[in-house]
């Protein structure tokens, strides 16, 4: 089990004030409040994305925080789920005074997009459903869009002749999103389209795993979201002699814990994720490695732009929720490890980047297109 006080103990030591200039140790901590799951099926991924938050409110503090505060994270536990998210929001804003938060998972975030109407205050996550975002002047993303990476599958199981494609869907909010995603995808490739649904949480897959053998599909599509019942279903459906090409819409191969969990089965999957540019994203890449191990993968590079995101309109706009979801609307310019800089558009949405289709050879990652 994760030990939810050690993760909490660990960040609040490092981040109160940390490497602050001298205006900046004495002046009230500016609070970043993070609804993150620390428990349950979407833990062990969570745990490899709070270093990238971590590592970037260092980057802040450093230069001696904002308009002379420090950055402050405070961590309150979601479990992964939608409830879990509307409790951990309402005590950071009620009990800590956080007027910023950052968050991850849609089935959390579509909960608590309400509650950040009612509270004002507004929070930044890497949801990539299209159009959820501009449900409220507080919610806020920083990632491409399902749409946008269906649209690379698409043209990739085009290029590659898809016959058959046969997808499996998370059992919750995000799954539907999937779906449609898919299912145009394959449409586009001329390609005929079967999907299932999976539950998060469970063990054995195997039967899933048959109906997928049975379908005789030679593109599978496994709608991972980084948790370790997704390399249970990889290595159950090639354990089972289902040799079709696998596909997932996301890039894990920097964190140990799905790595591991894949095993030799990782070798040949198909994977879109962003590429962190290796001269604008060089410091964080460096001081995220010495923190952790391993190189960051996307997710960590959206979550430090996204506590970049905040401290420019905190900057501008002061620490205040109203204020600070005025300033996200409106942002533009700030650089970003991707590369380039950061612009909002119109629907709350912040592009990093686009997708690229990544296939691991012998332990290397190369283009899955050119």
């Amino acid at each position: 089990m994760i030990d939810r006080k050690r993760v909490l103990v660990s960040l609040g030591a490092s981040l109160l004030g940390a490497s602050a200039g001298a205006s900046a140790q004495t002046a009230q901590p500016y609070k970043i409040g993070l609804t993150w799951p620390l428990t349950g099926p979407l833990a062990s991924s969570g745990l490899q994305y709070l270093p990238g938050v971590e590592v970037s409110a260092n980057h802040v503090n450093r230069k001696g925080g904002i308009n002379g505060h420090p950055l402050q994270l405070v961590v309150e536990d979601t479990a992964g789920t939608p409830q879990g998210g509307v409790t951990a929001m309402r005590k950071l804003v009620q009990v800590d005074g956080v007027q910023a938060i950052l968050s991850i998972y849609t089935n959390v975030v579509t909960a608590q997009i309400p509650l950040a109407e009612q509270l004002k205050v507004p929070f930044l996550c890497p949801a990539q459903t299209p159009g959820l975002m501009s449900k409220s002047a507080y919610s806020f993303a920083h990632a491409e869009t399902i749409s946008a990476t269906g649209v690379i599958f698409g043209n990739y199981w085009k290029r590659v002749h898809a016959k058959k494609i046969y997808a499996l869907n998370p059992n919750n909010a995000i799954g539907p999103v999937y779906s449609a995603a898919w299912k145009a995808a394959a449409a586009s490739a001329g390609a005929d389209y079967a999907e299932s649904s999976f539950n998060y949480g469970e063990s054995d897959y195997r039967g899933l795993v048959a109906r997928v053998k049975d379908a005789n599909p030679d593109q599978i599509m496994v709608s991972a979201q980084g948790g370790i019942d997704d390399t249970v279903i990889i290595r159950q459906l090639r354990e089972a002699g289902v040799n079709a090409a696998i596909t997932v819409p996301g890039l894990f191969t920097e964190e140990p814990a799905w790595r591991a969990g894949v095993g030799t089965y990782i070798n040949g999957l198909v994977m879109s994720g962003l590429a962190i540019d290796p001269v604008a994203g060089k410091q964080f890449i460096d001081d995220y490695r010495i923190k952790t191990g391993h190189l960051p993968g996307p997710i960590p590079g959206e979550v430090y732009d996204m506590v970049q995101m905040f401290a420019s309109a905190i900057k501008l706009g002061g620490y205040n929720g109203e204020a600070i979801a005025k300033q996200l609307a409106m942002l533009k310019g700030v650089p970003s490890v991707f590369g380039g800089t950061i612009t909002m558009d119109p629907q709350h949405y912040s592009v990093p980047s686009t997708d690229t289709l990544w296939v691991l050879k012998n332990d290397k990652l190369v283009k899955a297109m050119p």
